[in-house]
C-alpha cells in the first residue's frame, strides 16, 4: 500500500481542551509512521481515537482508506474496524484466554479460516514479531512487552492497513522499546502499513517519525520531520522540548 494515500483528515476538531478552535489537515501514505506528540494532558489519545475513527471529531472531515467513516453496528463499519487496528494504552487482552488464543480469537470471530489454519497464522505471527514468550500463558503471567505483543498479533491477524497504538512504549524497559519499535518499522516498510503512535518517546520519533503531529493546548501542528519539528519558530514546541531535554 505504498504510496497509496489511507488517511486524510480536513480541519479536524477535538472535543473539549482550550477556548481555542485547533484545525488538523492531515494526508498519511502507506509505509509511514506517524507520531503523535505533545505534553501530558494535551489530548493525544484523544486525537488519536478521532484520527482512528474510534470517536467522532467536534468538526471537519475524516476519510480511512478512500471513504468516509460508516455509522456504527454497519458491516461498513465492522469492515473498517478490521482494517484501521486500534490498540489502546496498556494492551489489553482478554484475562481468561490464554497467550495463543487470544491472538486467534479476531481471525475465529471473522471466520478467516479454519481454527487449525488460524492457529498455524497466529503461530506464524508471533514469530515475526519475535514473540519468546509461552503460548499457554495468561496474560496475568506475562510481561508488559509480551502483553503488547499479542495485541499487536491479534491485529495483525486481521490483515489491517492502518495501525493506531496509545503510548506502547509504557512500562517497559529499554531493550523491550528498541524491539518494537523496529517492528513498527517493519510494518510500515514491509506491509506498507501506516503506524499511528501516540508517546512521550521522543527518541522513537527522532530516529523512526516520517510526520510528527505536535498537540498542545494552545493548538496542533503538523511536521514532515523531526527536524522541521526541532527547529520550528513555536514556543510551545520549543518549550516542550526544552522541558523533555
Amino acid at each position: 500500500m505504498n504510496g497509496d494515500t489511507l488517511i486524510v483528515a480536513a480541519g479536524l476538531q477535538s472535543f473539549g481542551g482550550s477556548d481555542r478552535v485547533c484545525n488538523l489537515d492531515l494526508e498519511a501514505m502507506g509505509g509511514r509512521i506517524v507520531c503523535l506528540v505533545g505534553p501530558g494532558g494535551s489530548g493525544k489519545s484523544t486525537w488519536l481515537r478521532i484520527l482512528a475513527g474510534v470517536n467522532p471529531p467536534a468538526a471537519g472531515r475524516l476519510r480511512l482508506l478512500g471513504a468516509d467513516i460508516p455509522n456504527r453496528d454497519t458491516p461498513a463499519w465492522r469492515q473498517l474496524r478490521c482494517q484501521a487496528a486500534f490498540i489502546s494504552a496498556g494492551a489489553p487482552l482478554l484475562s481468561v484466554v490464554d497467550a495463543l488464543n487470544n491472538v486467534m480469537l479476531p481471525a475465529l470471530y471473522h471466520r478467516l479460516g479454519t481454527p487449525d489454519s488460524i492457529r498455524m497464522r497466529a503461530k506464524e505471527t508471533l514469530e515475526f514479531l519475535g514473540y519468546s514468550g509461552s503460548l499457554e500463558a495468561l496474560p496475568a503471567h506475562l510481561s508488559q512487552h509480551e502483553r503488547l505483543l499479542l495485541a499487536i498479533g491479534r491485529c495483525l491477524m486481521l490483515s489491517p492497513q492502518l495501525l493506531f497504538l496509545d503510548e506502547p512504549f509504557h512500562m517497559t524497559d529499554d531493550a523491550c522499546r528498541r524491539r518494537e519499535a523496529e517492528i513498527y518499522q517493519r510494518l510500515a516498510r514491509e506491509r506498507g502499513m501506516t503506524v499511528f503512535v501516540a508517546t512521550h518517546n521522543l527518541g522513537f520519533v527522532k530516529r523512526y517519525a516520517s510526520d510528527i503531529v505536535f498537540i498542545h493546548t494552545q493548538g496542533v501542528w503538523k511536521f514532515d520531520s523531526w527536524r522541521a519539528f526541532a527547529q520550528a519558530p513555536l514556543a510551545e514546541a520549543c518549550a516542550f522540548l526544552d522541558a523533555a531535554a
